[in-house]
């Protein structure tokens, strides 16, 4: 028949195996989990033999018990040691091993060969029990000297700048569960000299340790380490006195109901009295705390009213890095284009460099890490791999992601000045900030859009006005134009009607026949230049008519803007004869975007590509222009999923030290004599890139030609 007092044993023991197993679930078997788990096995071995002597029918049996049990006593302070120091991250010296060694082994020989350690089984009142022999204060002393020097050790460790906050914690509370244990454990070490008279209690001293060593491994978010040793403090205290209150009551009063029904309200009154005092405690020792958060969440809810997204991301960096007091923000936001977040802003309390340039790609592990949590999370929850493949000038202490439908963006904080851990109320505040982060950044962005479109169609605005006055200016110069053509008809049949009738006169006077010579070159110029600039307001009109119509993507014949833009070219300048303009394509070709954008890029492709084959011309002498064949080549190639456009010239080319600067506003490589503005192929990128969502490169060879390459999706 089991007793009551040896299920206890059973129980803690059933914990311990089970606490064991959730280490190892949470750390894997890693060295840390290791060492607690041997920790357990002396544990056990302590718990499961002593429970057995209760149990053994006669004294030899609970002797060999006892032995054994006392050898899992000895392992305690090895394994203790032994998980410290991994813990901590320190590895045990030579010397040190060689001394845990030769005393656990002698102790443990000496405990089965001999009876100094444990000398007889005594039967006390609640059963029986091992008495401590001769020599058996020399493993109490040799314990206590353990223990200071895993105090001490794991105490120094705390002092090293480069520990982290929740290390430092974590150690601290190790080293508190480490002399809580060690007071019990002296304790229960007691009951070997029999001096007292009720049932040992080490199974919750060893359910106590291996529970705390637990919660110190298994948690991110301790209590802060000065409001749980208050706690305690004062839970001990008001324990004492109701203890105190208690003993007086029970030996003062004669009836027992009485006094228990006293001992219950006080008991209650002194629970209602130390949860306000409890809470007056944090008030002050969290003041500082509760201070920055009250901040935060004031400065979350004003962030709406700010419209431009460099200034809010500014202010979201100096409100945290000034209120909480870390050491460095680092805020990242989505770039759809470029498939990665990229960091938008970074401030930090040392002197490092703000100007830092950084992204993680949408596939980096630590990217995958953040969408899958919804909270503010620590740094050290995050796996050893993907810690490692962050790359920042400081350590991170807080990640804080900013969810608007998805993850929009994160923020990356730094540990606290003061080494403080961030606490459960700390994430809670976090999440309210990027909540309010997101709705704000969502604000301005949307704000930039709607600007951004009122540009659009304010622009849109004044070319439709300046289009219909270019119409109507248009209407009033062919009237004009109309009256010259006919001037210059009038002249030239009023020349010719008189030279007819007065034939024999002109052709004896010299100086009247060159005159009249002169003034028919005069009319057949002045018809020319009227025609030329008829077809200038035409080709000016037609371009504009286009801007009204197509300003939708649609699918168009490629020819007909490749003959537009061509036409347009020769209203510009004058066409040699002998520049060949190649249509490497078919009529029924067709290209998926904006007609009239796609007829502003060709045009200004090939107008480039024909002032860059007359600067050739112009730097060759004359024998070697006469030998080179001037060209200029569009070509177009359908594929699955993009329509390809090819745009050739033999002109001068770009030199090498220009080729980067192609796309750059206002940078123009065309002569002094040429009116080059250098804005022609940046909206020609910006056409394609931003527009149509297509891409654009090109390569060239000085003196010897430029490939243009545009890929545009074909919907």
């Amino acid at each position: 028949m089991y007793s009551l007092y040896q299920i206890f044993i059973y129980i803690s023991a059933t914990a311990v195996i089970f606490l064991t197993g959730f280490v190892f679930y949470k750390n894997k078997f890693n060295f840390l989990s290791k060492s607690f788990g041997f920790l357990n096995l002396s544990f056990l071995i302590w718990l499961l033999s002593y429970a057995n002597i209760h149990s053994s029918p006669n004294r030899f049996t609970a002797y060999l018990a006892a032995h054994i049990g006392f050898a899992g006593i000895v392992l305690v302070p090895l394994f203790l040691s032994v998980f410290l120091f991994n813990f901590i991250e320190i590895k045990l010296n030579k010397k040190t091993k060689w001394l845990f060694a030769f005393f656990t082994a002698g102790f443990i020989i000496s405990d089965f060969f001999s009876d100094i350690i444990i000398s007889n089984i005594e039967i006390t009142e609640w059963g029986m029990f091992p008495s401590a022999g001769k020599l058996f204060f020399i493993f109490l002393i040799y314990y206590f000297f353990v223990f200071v020097y895993n105090i001490f050790t794991a105490y120094k460790s705390t002092l090293n700048p480069e520990i982290t906050s929740i290390k430092k914690q974590k150690i601290i509370y190790l080293i508190l569960t480490y002399i809580a244990y060690f007071i019990f454990f002296t304790f229960d070490n007691l009951f070997f000299y029999n001096i007292f008279n009720f049932e040992p209690t080490f199974y919750l001293s060893i359910l106590f340790c291996s529970v705390l060593i637990t919660v110190i491994l298994s948690s991110y978010n301790l209590s802060n380490i000065k409001v749980t040793l208050i706690k305690f403090s004062i839970f001990i205290f008001m324990m004492f006195l109701v203890f105190i209150l208690s003993n007086y009551i029970l030996i003062s009063s004669t009836n027992i109901y009485v006094s228990s029904f006293i001992i219950l309200t006080i008991t209650l009154a002194f629970y209602t009295f130390y949860k306000k005092i409890i809470a007056f405690a944090e008030d002050i020792l969290l003041s500082q705390n509760k201070h920055y958060q009250n901040l935060l969440i004031h400065a979350a809810s004003g962030m709406a009213r700010e419209h431009n997204i460099d200034r809010l991301l500014k202010l979201i960096s100096i409100i945290v890095l000034k209120t909480v007091k870390v050491s460095f923000v680092a805020i990242f936001l989505e770039n759809e284009k470029h498939k990665n977040f990229e960091i938008k802003i970074f401030r930090a309390f040392s002197n490092i460099n703000d100007e830092i340039i950084f992204s993680y790609n949408f596939d980096h592990p630590f990217v995958n890490f953040i969408k899958h949590k919804e909270n503010p999370f620590l740094f050290d929850e995050i796996p050893q791999y993907i810690a490692r493949s962050i790359v920042l000038p400081l350590r991170p202490g807080m990640i804080i992601p900013s969810f608007f439908e998805d993850i929009k963006g994160f923020m990356i904080i730094g540990e606290k000045n003061n080494k403080d851990v961030f606490t459960k109320e700390d994430a809670v505040v976090f999440k309210m900030l990027a909540r309010q982060t997101s709705l704000a950044v969502g604000n301005c962005l949307f704000f930039e859009e709607y600007k951004h479109a009122q540009e659009k169609i304010s622009a849109a605005e004044k070319l439709a006005s300046i289009g219909g006055l270019a119409e109507g200016v248009a209407h009033q110069i062919r009237n004009r134009l109309h009256q010259f053509s006919m001037i210059s008809g009038e002249l030239k049949y009023e020349i010719k009607d008189f030279e007819e009738k007065n034939k024999t006169l002109i052709e004896n006077n010299k100086m009247l026949n060159e005159t009249f010579k002169y003034i028919k070159e005069l009319s057949i110029s002045l018809k020319n230049n009227v025609e030329r600039i008829n077809e200038i307001i035409r080709g000016i009109l037609d371009f504009a008519k286009m801007e009204a119509k197509h300003t939708m993507f649609e699918n168009f014949l490629f020819n007909e803007v490749v003959d537009l833009a061509y036409d347009m070219l020769k209203i510009k300048h004058n066409i040699p004869n002998n520049l060949i303009f190649i249509k490497n394509f078919s009529e029924t070709d067709t290209v998926f975007g904006i007609k009239s954008q796609i007829l502003e890029v060709i045009y200004n492709l090939i107008d480039n590509a024909f002032e860059a084959i007359e600067e050739k011309n112009n730097t060759l002498s004359k024998e070697e222009s006469l030998k080179v064949q001037s060209k200029i080549e569009v070509s177009l190639i359908k594929k699955k999923d993009l329509t390809s456009i090819h745009i050739y010239d033999n002109g001068i080319g770009i030199k090498e030290e220009n080729v980067n600067k192609i796309f750059i506003p206002f940078f123009t490589t065309k002569s002094s004599r040429k009116s080059g503005t250098g804005i022609g192929m940046y909206i020609v990128k910006r056409l394609i890139t931003e527009n149509h969502k297509g891409k654009i490169h090109f390569e060239s060879k000085h003196m010897t030609g430029t490939s243009i390459f545009i890929d545009l999706p074909n919907q």
